[in-house]
C-alpha cells in the first residue's frame, strides 16, 4: 500500500457528521447516543452536549466511549466506516473558542437558525479523544479492518 491507511480515516471523518457514541451507565451497562462531530487534524471529535444529558452525566463518571461513524449501505461490499476507543472530557474555557469555531465552520447552518444558535449557547462542548481505531473497508474485501492504536510517537498500525 502506498498511500498512509490513516488518510482514508481523516477523509472519512471530514466527509460524515454523525457518530454513535456509547458511555458507560450508572449500572455498568452501555448506553449509546447520536451526535454530530467535527473531526480535528490529530482524528479527535468534538461534539456539544445539553448539560445534564444522560450520556454527559455518564462521561462525568466514566470518561471511557466507544463511538462508530459509517456510510448508509445497503450491500454489505459497500460497508465502510471507524470503530474508535478512547476518552471523552469536557472542553474548557481555554480551548472551547477554537473548538467551537471548528464544530461552527462544519456546521454552519447551525448560527443561521436563530432558535437553534440561541440554544447552543446552553451546550457543553467535548472532545473524544481516540485511542484505537479500526477502518472497515469492505470495497476492499470483506473483513478489511486494519486498527491502529495511539502509543509513544503517535499512531502504530496493529493488525491487517
Amino acid at each position: 500500500m502506498t498511500e498512509d491507511p490513516l488518510q482514508h480515516i481523516h477523509a472519512f471523518l471530514a466527509q460524515h457528521s454523525t457518530m454513535t457514541m456509547a458511555t458507560i451507565g450508572p449500572d455498568g451497562a452501555p448506553q449509546a447516543t447520536d451526535v454530530y462531530y467535527a473531526e480535528t487534524g490529530d482524528l479527535g471529535l468534538y461534539f456539544v452536549s445539553i448539560p445534564g444529558s444522560r450520556h454527559a452525566r455518564n462521561l462525568a463518571r466514566d470518561p471511557r466511549v466507544a463511538a462508530t461513524i459509517h456510510a448508509d449501505s445497503t450491500r454489505w461490499r459497500d460497508i465502510r466506516g471507524v470503530q474508535l476507543e478512547g476518552v471523552c472530557s469536557r472542553v474548557t474555557d481555554e480551548e472551547r473558542v477554537a473548538a467551537w469555531a471548528h464544530y461552527t465552520a462544519k456546521f454552519s447552518f447551525m448560527l443561521a437558525d436563530a432558535a437553534l444558535a440561541g440554544a447552543l449557547q446552553k451546550v457543553d462542548m467535548y472532545r473524544v479523544t481516540p485511542h484505537w481505531l479500526r477502518w472497515i473497508d469492505n470495497t476492499a474485501g470483506l473483513g478489511h479492518n486494519p486498527e491502529w492504536r495511539l502509543g509513544v510517537g503517535g499512531w502504530k498500525l496493529e493488525t491487517e
